[in-house]
């Protein structure tokens, strides 16, 4: 069903996800970042809850690895979900369900992961992977390049619908959140919005920040 890719920048300790599915509004129900804390992005055939709930898990000092044992442990669907779980340093720990249909598989680097389930292949997550790391440049800049190369090596093997990137700051403000919904070529135009909104939004985040903080009228 889906394609995904979660990291922490090393330099801001910025937390991200970018995530391209079959499913409509994917980032409706993934994945769920909060700052200082972590990420889970779950999917496969989703549960809603793990999003929420193992988040309280990682807020009370569990490590990715408990957080993501309690998860399954309480979920009797387990073998249908795909589940990354990402802690406060990057540290990640992943499920694939052997339910979930191929090729599916997840893989983890020095503070990302990836996953993916319904692909065309396992190369998709093999150029996912390696283009984060050949990257340079923002977090959102890199899990875009990622996601971008996974889709033109094949992606969803149903066909594609929906995209999303997102990351959140350490300070807490929103950052960067696109998400298309319902389009032909979802990742395409995902890069596209980025590209065309990079000026307002990203170039002058911390002017907008500092305005907000000291109540001074953004210009």
């Amino acid at each position: 069903m889906t394609f995904s890719i979660v990291a922490r920048c090393k330099e801001t300790g910025n937390f991200g996800a970018a995530v391209s599915s079959c499913f409509p509004a994917v980032g409706a129900y993934s994945p769920t970042i909060k700052p200082n804390i972590g990420i889970i992005a779950s999917q496969g055939w989703v549960n809603p809850k793990l999003g929420p709930v193992g988040m309280t898990y990682l807020e009370k000092g569990k490590t990715a690895n408990e957080t993501l044992n309690t998860l399954l442990m309480k979920d009797p669907g387990r073998e249908l979900r795909q589940l990354i779980v990402m802690d406060h340093f990057g540290n990640s720990a992943v499920y694939t369900g052997v339910e979930n249909d191929d090729y599916k598989g997840h893989f983890v680097g020095d503070q990302y992961a990836v996953q993916g389930n319904l692909l065309t292949g396992e190369d998709v997550l093999t150029v996912m992977a390696e283009t984060f790391e050949q990257t340079d440049g923002l977090l959102e800049e890199r899990l875009l390049a990622a996601l971008v190369a996974a889709d033109k090596v094949g992606g969803d093997k149903r066909g594609k619908q929906a995209a999303l990137v997102k990351v959140v700051a350490e300070d807490g403000f929103p950052y960067v959140d696109f998400r298309v919904d319902d389009d032909d070529e979802p990742v395409q135009l995902l890069a596209k919005m980025y590209e065309t909104n990079r000026n307002v939004l990203i170039d002058r985040y911390y002017e907008w920040v500092e305005a907000v903080k000291t109540g001074v009228k953004f210009r």
